[in-house]
């Protein structure tokens, strides 16, 4: 795979198959002229030895046009569904109010056994009323998207360290003679332009979660360890609080766990733009590697 990522750049950059002088009639590589080149995800590449030394690195169009100047599109993460955060028997009949008691699992509740601030006896409640799931809000992928660079890959040549071992993903190629011919055994010439890209882009952000299927099935017990059930409710993220009468028992702690689990979803409530910087070009590059 390291090869392939190298050699997709590679082959669209090559702009002479090979020297035109035979392969005899060739130097042998000389040790000094050695470089190491990636080309690919800029998040693939490796650094330099740190005895080494970077040569130079940016990024390389694989034709003429580098592409648009513009942002990657925004995008949200899904709009996860949030359990019930809250019971409450209440002292008066449906449709409730005025808590005894209040049963707060919290932003990070996982639906395992919580128990309130203290128990409360069936003759201290007239009603019980279940907060629905919710969706939590959707964060941008990437807060600050990165410009586009359709076209384009990332490339970095450096000199090997003093031990002289070639980290992963780099390939050993050589710089030219002075006369801009390659060396015996390393004849395929590439050459192309290094852009620096200095565009920042807009921040992105999401707008407010919608869809998403999100049933909880929340049950109420007696006891500490939620092991004697008093009563249960199924509501779902497009329910109002329900509010029940039917609750019968002291309530000690409760439980939640998904019957339906699907995320809803968020559209980009911006689109990011260049805000600074430009993508400019430098300088030609030309190295030999044995294909």
């Amino acid at each position: 795979m390291r090869t392939a990522t190298f050699y997709t750049l590679a082959t669209l950059a090559l702009i002479g198959c090979s020297s035109p002088v035979t392969d005899d009639d060739l130097p042998e590589p000389d040790p000094s002229k050695l470089i190491l080149v990636f080309g690919g995800r800029q998040e693939n590449a490796p650094r330099c030895d740190p005895d080494g030394q970077m040569l130079w690195e940016g990024w390389t169009a694989w034709s003429e046009d580098p592409g648009p100047d513009e942002c990657e599109p925004c995008e949200c993460t899904p709009a996860a569904c949030v359990l019930p955060s809250e019971v409450s028997a209440n002292r008066v009949v449906c449709p409730g109010g005025d808590p005894v008691v209040t049963l707060i699992g919290g932003d990070s509740w996982d639906g395992a056994c919580k128990a309130g601030a203290f128990s409360v006896t069936s003759s201290s409640y007239d009603s019980v009323t279940f907060e629905p799931p919710t969706l939590a809000d959707c964060q941008p992928v990437s807060p600050v998207p990165a410009p586009s660079r359709k076209n384009m890959s990332f490339v970095r040549a450096c000199l090997p360290g003093s031990s002289m071992i070639i980290p992963s993903f780099f390939r050993q190629c050589y710089l030219p003679q002075e006369n801009g011919e390659c060396w015996r055994g390393n004849r395929a010439r590439f050459e192309f332009p290094v852009y620096t890209d200095t565009r920042t882009c807009t921040p992105c952000s999401c707008g407010a979660p919608r869809g998403g299927k999100c049933t909880a099935q929340t049950t109420l017990y007696s006891n500490e360890d939620c092991s004697r059930e008093v009563g249960s409710i199924a509501i779902s993220n497009a329910d109002r609080p329900i509010c029940t009468e039917a609750i019968d028992g002291e309530i000690a702690t409760m439980r939640s766990a998904w019957t339906q689990n699907e995320p809803g979803t968020c559209t980009p409530s911006t689109d990011s733009k260049i805000v600074s910087g430009k993508l400019e070009r430098g300088e030609t590059r030309v190295y030999c590697c044995d294909r």
